[in-house]
């Protein structure tokens, strides 16, 4: 009798097994950072600290910035960043940027990501009484990790660099802005 359960429990679990793991491997879900999915759009915002370099002084910042996954791998950005303002009354230094650039994606898990990015900022820069603005090249690297389905949070640290002509002379102010925001993926 013993063998005979044996024999047929055996049976049983040879004929069900396959559609276990059948139905098992039907449940296992792979899922990536959307960012990197192709032609999809994002946008976000993201509050931080920008650190002035020649004022040797910090403000508050906050950035909006949408864009376009084209691949895996590849992006393109576009987006605003205000710098805050530091200083006294007299020497009050403040700056702004648009910025448009493309941003290379490479996934360190299915939730965590990183990327780097290279453009263009078209700045403001105010010193003081004097203004100026122009184009420069700018840069940054970050995280996002996915914290559902289309929302990630993003860590970022972007540097730009304002050579700033006036009147009197000359200006390069470099900023660096470290942010933390959130990102939403359609």
């Amino acid at each position: 009798m013993k063998l005979q359960l044996k024999l047929f429990s055996a049976a049983v679990i040879m004929l069900i097994s396959p559609a276990i793991v059948s139905a098992a491997e039907s449940d296992i879900v792979v899922s990536h950072s959307k960012i990197g999915e192709g032609a999809a759009p994002y946008v976000g915002i993201s509050l931080g600290s920008a650190d002035y370099d020649l004022a040797n002084d910090s403000s508050p910042s906050f950035s909006i910035f949408g864009g376009m996954a084209l691949n895996e791998l590849l992006a393109v950005e576009l987006g605003m960043v205000d710098f805050g303002d530091v200083g006294s009354a007299g020497s009050k230094s403040e700056a702004s940027a648009f910025h448009g650039s493309v941003v290379g994606n490479f996934a360190f898990s299915n939730e965590l990501a990183g990327f780097a990015q290279v453009g263009l900022a078209s700045w403001d820069y105010d010193l003081g009484t004097l203004n100026d603005s122009s184009v420069d090249v700018f840069w940054g690297v970050g995280l996002n990790y996915d914290i559902g389905r289309n929302l990630a949070a993003r860590f970022a640290v972007q540097q730009f660099s304002m050579d700033a002509e006036f009147a009197t002379g000359k200006a390069e102010e470099d900023i660096l802005n470290v942010s933390f925001g959130l990102l939403y993926k359609f």
